[in-house]
């Protein structure tokens, strides 16, 4: 009996120390056993389900329990499920093996519904609640990297360097410097504010930029951040896709419940979706992770679903419960970027850009005088910061591969004056070209259009090194095919800065459209600019002197005040030997431009506009003709009205409306008139964006008159094959007017008032042929109604149709 006794009592101590040894934190990494990539999102639980966690984005987790940790399962979708039984080792480092079978969803036989749609609708029906929207106010800091660099897609093994071609060397030269450094690295630590309803501002403290001394930019994970499963469309690069827990997703997307994770008292649910075969719409595929705490998404894989897609692009997301409210919010992005088409020697150039966000509070001191119009903007320090500021909001220290990119690139950068480099780019592409305290104007450098023909000129403005308040500047230029010079000069002082109140003075003998419409703050940022002007077959030549004092009235709301006086001279009034007649005409012009919710952007040294939200854009212009007054003839009042909106639906796609009025009152002569609108030029066949496609340019002229134009961009839901994927858009535009005055320097029959209505409409199969960038497509176009032509093949017109993203 003591002997018994003895070995009870030393069974009993050896397992207290067993108990005892075990850890209650545990710590480590998980890999791909084959490719050693890190793994995020993978799933671990501990002792069976009494506590659980997922790995970062770079594969990192720590789980900390109550209890000794006694096991630990590691499962991921596509991945062997693999257990430890860790001692008293805290770090442990995990390799999972991949397998290319995969769960499939367990079908209750009782209903025979899908287990996962019954998790998507919780989502759904909760996605109001847990968007960051929801919330009243918030700031966060994030620190952002960007990496560039290229791996080898041939995984080539070229050991006779003596039979090796160029184009071999080449590779080995781009292997052997991939493996000593990315080939570009970016850094930045920004503060981001948010204020119901939609105010927005974000910072950049500190930009560092391998190569660079003084960089005027940073990188900021505006895409990553601003996509949202819990809209009906988010936004991925460019591009509208539908959400998976947007209201009726179950009939469009396939969803496959591959396991379900009990942590603590929580369950998460790993779903998987990509669309279903035969549905045509455009569509992601990935990873959900949802917890039903609130039913909210806790991270999400997605990419591009379509085979069409010239870019490959996954993000990732992580969420975590923050603050006194428990409210679910992003902590860590990761955004990865290949074109497959483009090949570096031999290596796939490949971008991440990973983003971790800090600081996080939910119960800011915000006020909506803390925002304005310019939502991105840069410290004048940001690019002085030292690497301690950078290190105190890193994840982790530098790799030895990344230190090196910044040593040999900023070495390389000083010798070969990158800084020098980058501010002729950024000039470059305001179009504009740096020479001492001038700046060249590329756009005036050559243009062409079917009036002038080819139009060579030079441009030039004083930059900021000359002032940052006042600026002055010129431009001349020759049409070949007109044969007339063009030249003008500008000055205008900068008064009040926040409210961008500016004062400018401007004279010209250039071109302007007869009858045509001018809102001074319709800007046009496309590379390809106004084609429409491009087309015109007749101008009129004028004499322009004007003072105008513009600013910012509110935040959204921009003034434009303009007293100007015009000679113009129309050759639409030609007549063979005799000079152009000439109109005087003296206007006070004032226009509103209202954009609610237009936001701005500092960046490169300039302010560019950031992509617009569904909110529409509201022009009101007042002009009166000044009979008497600085040369003027004629007396009159003219009324425009301008509204542009743009509409998303998750089934149809984007819509797009355009809505343009105008009136006239008084003695007005032609060139105040309105023509048409027309955009078709016979010897042109382009389309334009702008105006009516099947009518020429002066066939109809008003002095009243409304115009709707409507586009809707089904996208590639209607048309959608292995081969042949364009996106198809629907056009109809539709116009009437009326002229109470008939224009006597016109013969009658020469023009029309559109009294009876203006009808066309058109297909179009844009993006036919496309690269990442760009597309090239074709549209058809039908004139219908009073004003058909006879010929029902002259009503048909075929134009070409290019897009660009940017």
């Amino acid at each position: 009996m003591p002997y018994f006794r003895h070995l009870l009592f030393l069974y009993l101590c050896l397992h207290s120390w067993v108990v005892l040894a075990q850890p209650r934190q545990v710590q480590g990494t998980v890999r791909d056993a084959a490719t050693g990539e890190r793994l995020p999102f993978v799933s671990i639980v501990a002792n069976e389900g009494e506590a659980g966690t997922t790995t970062n984005l770079e594969g990192e987790y720590r789980l900390r329990h109550q209890q000794p940790i006694r096991s630990l399962r590691f499962s991921y979708v596509g991945y062997r499920p693999h257990v430890v039984y860790p001692d008293s080792v805290q770090d442990i480092h995990v390799q999972l093996q991949p397998t290319a079978a995969q769960l499939r969803e367990v079908i209750v036989l009782g209903t025979g519904e899908n287990p996962a749609h019954r998790i998507i609708r919780k989502a759904t029906e909760n996605r109001e609640r847990n968007r960051l929207q929801h919330l009243n106010s918030y700031t966060y800091r994030t620190y952002n990297k960007f990496i560039l660099t290229a791996t080898d897609v041939g995984e080539l093994e070229l050991r006779d360097t003596l039979q090796l071609s160029p184009r071999d060397s080449a590779y080995l030269r781009m292997r052997s410097l991939l493996r000593k450094q990315h080939l570009f690295l970016l850094e930045s630590v920004t503060d981001y504010a948010f204020l119901q309803p939609n105010l927005t501002k974000e910072t950049i403290l500190a930009t560092r930029v391998s190569g660079l001394q003084q960089p005027s930019f940073g990188v900021v994970a505006a895409e990553a951040r601003d996509f949202s499963v819990y809209d009906d469309l988010p936004v991925f690069f460019g591009k509208r896709y539908l959400s998976p827990i947007s209201p009726g997703s179950t009939r469009k997307y396939d969803f496959v419940l591959q396991e379900q994770l009990v942590q603590g008292r929580d369950t998460v649910f790993v779903i998987s979706f990509r669309p279903e075969e035969g549905k045509n719409f455009e569509g992601l595929e990935g990873l959900l992770y949802i917890n039903s705490d609130g039913w909210a998404v806790q991270n999400v894989l997605a990419q591009s679903a379509g085979d069409d897609d010239k870019r490959n692009i996954r993000l990732q997301q992580q969420y975590e419960r923050v603050g006194d409210r428990q409210a679910w919010f992003p902590t860590e992005l990761d955004v990865e970027l290949t074109v497959p088409q483009v090949s570096l020697n031999g290596h796939q150039p490949y971008a991440r850009l990973r983003t971790y966000i800090t600081n996080i509070n939910l119960n800011p001191d915000l006020r909506r005088s803390d925002f304005g119009a310019i939502a991105l903007k840069q410290t004048p320090n940001a690019n002085r910061q030292p690497d301690s500021f950078f290190q105190a909001y890193r994840p982790d220290s530098l790799t030895q591969l990344e230190q090196r990119t910044y040593e040999r690139l900023d070495s390389v950068g000083h010798a070969q004056k990158l800084d020098r480099t980058i501010r002729v780019l950024e000039y470059l592409m305001s179009k504009q070209l740096p020479v001492g305290p001038l700046s060249l104007d590329l756009g005036r450098l050559f243009r062409l259009s079917n009036f002038e023909g080819v139009r060579l000129g030079l441009g030039a403005h004083t930059n900021a090194r000359f002032s940052e308040r006042f600026k002055v500047g010129g431009y001349w230029g020759y049409g070949l095919k007109d044969k007339q010079a063009k030249y003008g000069a500008d000055a205008s002082v900068i008064l009040y800065q926040p409210r961008e109140l500016q004062l400018k003075a401007v004279y010209f003998e250039d071109l302007l459209e007869t009858g045509g419409r001018r809102l001074p703050q319709d800007r046009n940022y496309g590379v390809l600019g106004n084609l429409r002007r491009a087309l015109l077959p007749e101008m009129d030549y004028t004499t322009h002197k004007s003072v105008a004092l513009r600013g910012r009235v509110l935040r959204y709301l921009q003034a434009n005040a303009e007293l100007r006086q015009e000679e113009r001279r129309p050759t639409l009034l030609e007549q063979e030997g005799q000079p152009l007649p000439a109109f005087d005409l003296t206007e006070a012009v004032l226009t509103l431009r209202y954009a609610p919710g237009e936001k701005y952007m500092q960046q490169f040294n300039r302010l560019l506009p950031m992509p617009q939200e569904e909110a529409p854009v509201l022009w009101l212009q007042y002009t009166r003709g000044l009979d008497g007054f600085l040369s003027g003839d004629y007396s009159y009042n003219k009324y425009d009205v301008r509204l542009e909106k743009t509409l998303r639906h998750r089934t149809f796609g984007e819509t797009s409306l355009l809505f343009a009025g105008g009136w006239i009152a008084g003695d007005a002569p032609l060139v105040t008139r309105y023509n048409g609108y027309g955009s078709y030029n016979p010897s042109y066949k382009v389309y334009t964006g702008e105006g009516f496609e099947t009518m020429q340019p002066y066939e109809f002229f008003s002095d009243r008159y409304a115009a709707l134009f409507f586009s809707q961009n089904f996208g590639k839901r209607l048309l959608n094959t292995r081969f042949f994927a364009p996106d198809l858009v629907a056009v109809t535009n539709v116009g009437i007017g009326d002229l109470e005055e008939p224009l006597q320097v016109l013969p009658e029959g020469s023009y029309r008032s559109m009294r009876k209505g203006y009808f066309e409409s058109g297909l179009m199969l844009q993006n036919i042929i496309s690269s990442p960038f760009s597309g090239v497509g074709v549209g058809a176009f039908y004139r219908y109604g009073a004003y058909r032509l006879e010929d029902s093949r002259d009503n048909l017109r075929i134009k070409l149709t290019v897009t660009l993203l940017f």
